[in-house]
């Protein structure tokens, strides 16, 4: 008897094409992009400025939309949803970490950590994942700090428990070492490189670092839109 079961994979990726005006100039920021992450593959995408990464990126996010092809995650294809959807599917099942952090300056760390769960009224915080996020990145005691009182490397732990709490099919990353010193840069990504390995999870990294790719699985890179 032939197997038939077909694996959902948390994330991919059909010919995406997309352009951009700059005045009378046509950019081609990605070029028909196929690629697909397995489930717990921790996968990083380099290229050089300009080579399409954080385009892809937004794509992958369902941020901005392809002038062709399609994102699927967990089988469900990104173009099919209305705004509304895509809105509480992301925040849902993507969990993204950018570099500059993006915490909310008013807000405590563990405020910052539970805001996506607050912007939904039919969800409750989930006290005991809450709780093992703080144990898990050691801010414990440093949740009811504000982000200007914690260190760069506290603040992207910060970030990375907020994409955490919602359990997502895929963590998307935008280098996210990029504004920390090489010591607390080798912590964050031991800490993607545990997610990966000891809960499963799915993670894209887009980097210009070689010292952060090399905790990947796989590395695929851009150049003029395309994968080389």
């Amino acid at each position: 008897m032939n197997d038939t079961t077909t694996t959902i994979l948390p994330v991919e990726t059909r010919e995406l094409s997309k352009t951009f005006r700059s005045g009378p100039n046509v950019v081609e920021a990605l070029r028909e992009v196929s690629m697909s992450v397995k489930p717990g593959e921790f996968l990083a995408i380099m290229g050089a400025s300009g080579s399409g990464k954080s385009t892809l990126l937004y794509l992958l996010a369902g941020l901005t939309a392809p002038d062709h092809g399609e994102v699927v995650v967990e089988g469900r294809s990104l173009a099919g949803l209305s705004d509304a959807e895509l809105t509480k599917f992301r925040r849902e099942r993507i969990g993204l970490v950018f570099q500059s952090f993006n915490l909310v300056s008013t807000l405590t760390a563990e405020e910052n950590i539970v805001l996506p769960v607050l912007t939904d009224r039919n969800k409750a915080v989930d006290q005991a994942g809450l709780e093992s996020l703080l144990e898990q990145l050691d801010l414990k005691e440093r949740r009811r700090h504000f982000p200007d009182a914690l260190s760069g490397g506290e603040q992207q732990r910060v970030a990375i428990a907020r994409a955490l709490l919602m359990q997502p099919a895929i963590i998307l990353a935008d280098e996210p070492t990029g504004n920390l010193d090489s010591e607390n840069g080798e912590n964050i990504c031991r800490i993607l490189r545990n997610l990966c390995d000891e809960q499963g999870r799915s993670l894209i990294v887009v980097t210009h670092e070689k010292t952060v790719a090399d905790h990947a699985d796989r590395i695929l890179t851009l150049k003029d839109g395309q994968f080389v």
